[in-house]
């Protein structure tokens, strides 16, 4: 089964956000929400905790996956609904964080997004504003937080996407939190997204491989919804075997061209075709791909 829209998964996982952007609240004793998703989703967030009702426990972390400005831009309009929330990231991103550069880009790409999707009256009307992202606590590959009742998230670092990467695993719900360590399925049964190994492709090809060997149920990916029971166990495998496809893809065209420029103009203009990152600019779109193409070509 596939769940495309916010909702409740199981008694202890709620789909947060939007189809394109999602979080995950998961709850013990204590609660944590996994993903930072974008501003303009803010609106959406604020309605749906708020219909949650105040049976839920206070949201005590935050977990940030990597720095990518469509995994974070939401992280001060949640701080700001739980002040008392640590916001966990792994020690590369607390790095790439303090850098004002980083700050002023991811905060620009954010705004960009709420202007383009008319939320600009809702998304301040909440006030949260954009002053950085600060990692609390820094969490390393087999670190855990216990969130109580039997539920405890365990970290897995998942290098290759970016340096940053992190993957979330609850072994006790067999529930999977990968975000974009493996390729997304899309909407309309469009297979999996386009693989975006933008930091290393051996890496990514490492990660992919270490997260498809899991025991998983659910399978919550931060675009595009959730993955549940046998397609679920299928997806992450099919990640893998989509990249093999996408790695021999390149190399085969490059062998005929010779430019690897021309390679992602291809490549591009397929993830065009299927409206694989509407939350991206064209731009973005052309410099992630090329990214991607090279780093497939180093390796």
């Amino acid at each position: 089964m596939r769940i495309e829209e916010p909702g409740k998964i199981t008694e202890r996982i709620e789909f947060l956000g939007t189809r394109e952007i999602c979080l995950y609240l998961v709850t013990g004793r204590d609660a944590m929400i996994v993903g930072g998703g974008m501003a303009y989703v803010a609106p959406a967030l604020e309605q749906q905790l708020s219909g949650i009702g105040f049976e839920r426990p206070e949201v005590k972390y935050l977990v940030v996956t990597h720095s990518h400005f469509d995994h974070c831009g939401a992280v001060p309009y949640l701080r700001q609904r739980f002040p008392k929330a640590l916001v966990l990231g792994s020690g590369y991103a607390a790095e790439v964080f303090s850098k004002a550069k980083v700050a002023d880009f991811i905060a620009g790409a954010n705004r960009a997004m709420v202007d383009a999707t008319g939320m600009d009256r809702e998304y301040e009307q909440l006030g949260p504003g954009f002053d950085g992202i600060r990692v609390d606590r820094v969490v390393a590959d087999n670190d855990a937080v216990n969130l109580g009742d039997g539920v405890e998230v365990r970290f897995l670092e998942t290098r290759g996407h970016t340096k940053c990467s992190l993957a979330a695993y609850i072994p006790e719900l067999k529930a999977m939190f990968p975000s974009d360590a493996a390729p997304c399925p899309l909407p309309g049964g469009k297979g999996t997204a386009i693989p975006s190994p933008q930091y290393d492709f051996r890496l990514y090809m490492e990660s992919l491989r270490r997260l498809a060997v899991f025991d998983i149920e659910i399978c919550a990916f931060e675009h595009f919804g959730v993955m549940v029971g046998d397609k679920a166990r299928s997806v992450l495998k099919q990640g893998l075997q989509r990249t093999e496809r996408v790695r021999e893809y390149v190399l085969k065209q490059y062998r005929e061209m010779g430019d690897a420029d021309k390679v992602a103009e291809k490549l591009v203009a397929e993830i065009r075709s299927r409206n694989e990152l509407p939350f991206l600019s064209s731009e973005l779109q052309a410099d992630v791909t090329r990214t991607v193409v090279r780093k497939i070509l180093a390796a």
